[in-house]
Order: C-alpha cells, then sequence, then structure tokens
C-alpha cells in the first residue's frame, strides 16, 4: 500500500475507528488520541495491509486493543489523596471489593474482559456489544456468563 493509499484508507475509516473506540474511552480526547496512535502503527505497517483481505477489519482490532492497553494504563495510574478524604470503615471496605473485583476481571480471558466491562461498566446493551466486538448475541451472552461464574468462583474460593 503507498502513501496516497493508506492515506485513502485512514479517511474512509477514520470515522468508524473512533466511534469504536469511544465505546471503550471516556473522552473523546482520549478516542482520537488511540485512533492517532493506531493510525500510527497502520502507517509504520502499511506495505502489509494492502495483503489483508480485510484492512479495515485489522485496523478496528488494533484500535480495540490499544484501547484495552489506554484503559488499563489508565487504571494502573489512577491516583487518590488519601488526605483528602476520610473514608468511614465501609467506604474503605467497598472500595477493596471493588478492586477485588478489577483484579478478578483483569483475570478473565479478553473476550469475557471487554464483554463484562462494556455491558456492566459501560452500560451497553447486548446488541451493542455484538456489533461492537463483532459477535452474535448468543456469544455475547455465553461470554458473560462464562466470565460472571469465573469471577463468582474466585470470590468463592478467595483467590483473589
Amino acid at each position: 500500500m503507498t502513501h496516497q493509499e493508506f492515506e485513502i484508507f485512514a479517511q474512509r475509516c477514520r470515522a468508524k475507528l473512533v466511534a469504536t473506540v469511544r465505546h471503550y474511552l471516556a473522552t473523546s480526547d482520549e478516542a482520537e488520541d488511540v485512533v492517532q496512535d493506531a493510525m500510527l502503527k497502520l502507517y509504520m505497517m502499511r506495505h502489509r495491509l494492502g495483503e489483508l483481505s480485510r484492512p479495515e477489519a485489522f485496523a478496528v482490532v488494533v484500535v480495540k486493543h490499544l484501547a484495552l492497553n489506554q484503559i488499563r494504563s489508565n487504571e494502573r495510574h489512577r491516583t487518590v489523596s488519601l488526605d483528602s478524604m476520610s473514608l468511614s470503615s465501609e467506604e474503605f471496605t467497598e472500595d477493596s471489593c471493588l478492586g477485588e473485583l478489577l483484579r478478578a476481571i483483569d483475570t478473565l480471558p479478553s473476550k469475557q474482559q471487554i464483554v463484562l466491562r462494556l455491558k456492566h461498566i459501560e452500560g451497553m446493551e447486548v446488541e451493542e456489544i455484538a456489533n461492537v466486538v463483532q459477535m452474535s448475541r448468543d456469544a455475547v451472552y455465553q461470554n458473560l456468563s462464562r466470565a460472571r461464574r469465573a469471577i463468582l468462583n474466585k470470590f468463592k474460593t478467595k483467590e483473589l
């Protein structure tokens, strides 16, 4: 793929990539940054893109992975000033449970993580999730069920 062909490709699929990433990230600025990073990565491998049967689908996969990396990075770098907060023991326990839950989610296979986060954290409907992750509705339900079961088992056996 030449430079000009890549520019046409980028213009054609940029809006779709931003919309896809926007489902994962909180702000449109973050989504734009992730898409820009994806475009850079795709440009660096533009010679191989021409060989793919569906380069747009590959671009969507790249931005999804970069968005998930951004989410993980945001979770790792989230800091809270304890001086400015006065936590009751109930609030502290609630935060501890949330931390355990997030750690349990991080141990799930990637498809289950994505589906669970989109459903319960982003509040998306199953139809929307199926469109975003390009799965059937049944596959989304199955991944949700497996993810919930795995997390429940982790809490029951206290693997965290």
